[in-house]
Protein backbone atom coordinates (compact mmCIF):
# COMPACT_ATOMS: atom_id res chain seq x y z
CA UNK A 1 0.00 0.00 0.00
CA UNK A 2 2.66 2.26 0.74
CA UNK A 3 5.34 2.55 -1.52
CA UNK A 4 8.90 2.87 -0.44
CA UNK A 5 9.35 6.14 -2.83
CA UNK A 6 6.91 8.49 -0.50
CA UNK A 7 8.93 11.81 -0.55
CA UNK A 8 7.33 14.08 2.72
CA UNK A 9 8.18 17.38 0.41
CA UNK A 10 6.99 18.27 -3.08
CA UNK A 11 5.56 21.14 -4.99
CA UNK A 12 3.53 21.63 -7.89
CA UNK A 13 1.18 24.09 -9.95
CA UNK A 14 -2.21 24.15 -10.13
CA UNK A 15 -4.41 26.13 -12.34
CA UNK A 16 -6.41 27.97 -9.71
CA UNK A 17 -6.36 31.12 -7.49
CA UNK A 18 -4.79 30.94 -3.56
CA UNK A 19 -8.21 31.60 -2.26
CA UNK A 20 -9.80 29.33 -4.53
CA UNK A 21 -7.36 26.20 -3.48
CA UNK A 22 -7.85 27.38 0.72
CA UNK A 23 -11.76 27.43 -0.05
CA UNK A 24 -12.20 24.23 -1.73
CA UNK A 25 -9.19 22.28 1.04
CA UNK A 26 -11.40 23.69 4.12
CA UNK A 27 -14.63 23.21 2.63
CA UNK A 28 -13.62 19.87 2.08
CA UNK A 29 -12.86 19.13 5.53
CA UNK A 30 -16.19 20.33 6.54
CA UNK A 31 -18.13 18.48 4.14
CA UNK A 32 -16.44 15.51 3.03
CA UNK A 33 -13.99 14.67 5.70
CA UNK A 34 -14.45 10.94 6.76
CA UNK A 35 -10.93 10.98 8.83
CA UNK A 36 -12.14 13.70 10.62
CA UNK A 37 -8.53 15.75 9.91
CA UNK A 38 -8.24 19.30 10.91
CA UNK A 39 -7.34 21.92 8.48
CA UNK A 40 -6.25 25.18 10.23
CA UNK A 41 -5.59 28.84 8.26
CA UNK A 42 -1.60 30.04 10.10
CA UNK A 43 -0.32 33.33 8.78
CA UNK A 44 -1.53 32.47 5.57
CA UNK A 45 -0.81 29.29 4.96
CA UNK A 46 -2.99 25.46 5.38
CA UNK A 47 -1.58 23.22 8.22
CA UNK A 48 -3.53 19.93 8.21
CA UNK A 49 -3.66 17.59 11.45
CA UNK A 50 -4.91 14.28 12.42
CA UNK A 51 -8.12 14.22 14.76
CA UNK A 52 -6.80 15.02 18.66
CA UNK A 53 -8.56 11.23 19.36
CA UNK A 54 -6.37 9.51 16.72
CA UNK A 55 -3.23 11.53 17.21
CA UNK A 56 -0.10 9.90 18.50
CA UNK A 57 3.55 10.94 19.18
CA UNK A 58 4.98 10.46 15.79
CA UNK A 59 1.60 11.71 14.03
CA UNK A 60 3.08 13.89 11.43
CA UNK A 61 1.03 17.05 10.00
CA UNK A 62 1.07 18.95 6.70
CA UNK A 63 2.04 22.60 6.05
CA UNK A 64 0.23 23.85 2.83
CA UNK A 65 1.66 26.84 1.02
CA UNK A 66 0.18 28.74 -1.77
CA UNK A 67 2.35 31.17 -3.95
CA UNK A 68 0.80 33.62 -6.70
CA UNK A 69 3.20 33.44 -9.60
CA UNK A 70 2.99 36.67 -11.23
CA UNK A 71 -0.18 37.81 -12.64
CA UNK A 72 -1.00 34.22 -13.65
CA UNK A 73 -3.73 32.50 -12.91
CA UNK A 74 -1.54 29.35 -11.67
CA UNK A 75 -0.47 29.26 -8.21
CA UNK A 76 2.32 26.89 -6.58
CA UNK A 77 1.66 24.45 -3.98
CA UNK A 78 4.15 23.40 -1.46
CA UNK A 79 3.51 20.82 0.34
CA UNK A 80 5.25 19.85 3.09
CA UNK A 81 4.59 16.71 5.34
CA UNK A 82 6.62 16.42 8.83
CA UNK A 83 6.90 15.66 12.95
CA UNK A 84 5.24 18.07 14.74
CA UNK A 85 7.02 20.77 15.67
CA UNK A 86 6.89 19.68 19.37
CA UNK A 87 8.27 16.30 17.95
CA UNK A 88 10.52 18.42 15.44
CA UNK A 89 11.84 20.34 18.11
CA UNK A 90 12.56 17.81 21.04
CA UNK A 91 14.79 16.20 18.45
CA UNK A 92 16.83 19.19 17.58
CA UNK A 93 17.05 20.00 21.15
CA UNK A 94 19.03 16.10 21.40
CA UNK A 95 21.35 16.68 17.88
CA UNK A 96 21.94 19.92 19.83
CA UNK A 97 23.19 18.09 23.04
CA UNK A 98 24.69 15.29 21.37
CA UNK A 99 27.30 17.36 18.97
CA UNK A 100 28.32 19.94 21.80
CA UNK A 101 29.16 17.11 24.04
CA UNK A 102 30.85 15.27 20.82
CA UNK A 103 32.68 19.24 20.86
CA UNK A 104 33.24 19.22 24.29
CA UNK A 105 34.82 16.06 24.30
CA UNK A 106 37.06 16.77 21.55
CA UNK A 107 38.66 19.84 22.73
CA UNK A 108 38.56 18.70 26.62
CA UNK A 109 40.23 15.40 24.90
CA UNK A 110 43.23 17.57 22.83
CA UNK A 111 43.96 19.98 25.53
CA UNK A 112 44.51 17.27 28.03
CA UNK A 113 46.61 15.34 25.22
CA UNK A 114 48.80 18.51 24.53
CA UNK A 115 49.39 18.86 28.41
CA UNK A 116 50.45 14.70 28.54
CA UNK A 117 47.53 14.25 31.10
CA UNK A 118 44.84 10.87 30.73
CA UNK A 119 42.63 11.99 28.11
CA UNK A 120 39.61 10.79 29.48
CA UNK A 121 37.68 14.03 27.40
CA UNK A 122 37.99 12.08 24.07
CA UNK A 123 35.04 8.98 25.59
CA UNK A 124 32.65 11.87 25.10
CA UNK A 125 33.08 11.63 21.18
CA UNK A 126 32.14 7.96 20.83
CA UNK A 127 28.83 8.90 23.48
CA UNK A 128 27.68 11.08 21.72
CA UNK A 129 28.20 9.38 18.53
CA UNK A 130 26.13 6.47 19.67
CA UNK A 131 23.31 8.96 21.05
CA UNK A 132 23.41 10.69 17.16
CA UNK A 133 22.98 7.23 16.27
CA UNK A 134 20.40 6.29 18.29
CA UNK A 135 18.21 9.50 17.72
CA UNK A 136 18.29 8.87 13.81
CA UNK A 137 17.12 5.14 14.03
CA UNK A 138 14.10 6.63 16.67
CA UNK A 139 13.26 9.34 13.72
CA UNK A 140 13.72 6.53 11.59
CA UNK A 141 11.27 4.57 13.06
CA UNK A 142 8.88 6.84 13.86
CA UNK A 143 8.64 7.94 10.42
CA UNK A 144 7.71 4.02 9.47
CA UNK A 145 5.20 4.57 12.14
CA UNK A 146 3.66 7.72 10.86
CA UNK A 147 3.85 6.37 7.29
CA UNK A 148 -0.26 5.31 6.59
CA UNK A 149 -1.12 8.74 8.05
CA UNK A 150 1.34 10.84 5.86
CA UNK A 151 -0.44 9.01 2.89
CA UNK A 152 -3.81 10.14 4.72
CA UNK A 153 -2.93 13.82 4.48
CA UNK A 154 -1.27 13.86 1.44
CA UNK A 155 -4.94 11.73 0.29
CA UNK A 156 -6.86 14.28 1.94
CA UNK A 157 -5.40 17.35 -0.75
CA UNK A 158 -5.29 14.88 -3.35
CA UNK A 159 -9.16 14.66 -3.16
CA UNK A 160 -9.44 18.22 -2.54
CA UNK A 161 -7.96 19.41 -5.65
CA UNK A 162 -9.26 16.35 -7.61
CA UNK A 163 -5.70 15.06 -8.69
CA UNK A 164 -2.90 13.19 -7.86
CA UNK A 165 -0.46 15.44 -6.70
CA UNK A 166 2.57 13.88 -5.78
CA UNK A 167 2.66 12.56 -9.62
CA UNK A 168 1.29 15.81 -10.77
CA UNK A 169 5.00 17.08 -9.20
CA UNK A 170 6.69 14.89 -10.63
CA UNK A 171 5.73 15.36 -14.10
CA UNK A 172 6.24 18.90 -14.04
CA UNK A 173 9.17 18.52 -12.33
CA UNK A 174 10.35 16.05 -15.56
CA UNK A 175 8.54 18.28 -18.31
CA UNK A 176 10.56 21.45 -16.79
CA UNK A 177 13.96 19.27 -16.05
CA UNK A 178 13.11 18.55 -20.08
CA UNK A 179 12.69 22.15 -20.62
CA UNK A 180 15.97 23.31 -19.43
CA UNK A 181 18.27 20.47 -21.19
Amino acid sequence: MIEEGFRPRYKFHYDADADEIKQRIVSKSKENNPDGLIVRNVHGHLVLDIPNESRHFWSPHMDVNLEVEGDSSKTLVRCLIGPSPTVWTLFMFFYGFFGFAAFIGLTLGLSQWTMNKPMWGFWLLPIALIGMGLMYFISYEGKKLSKAEMWQLKNFIDESLGCDCLSLSDQQLKDQNNFVA
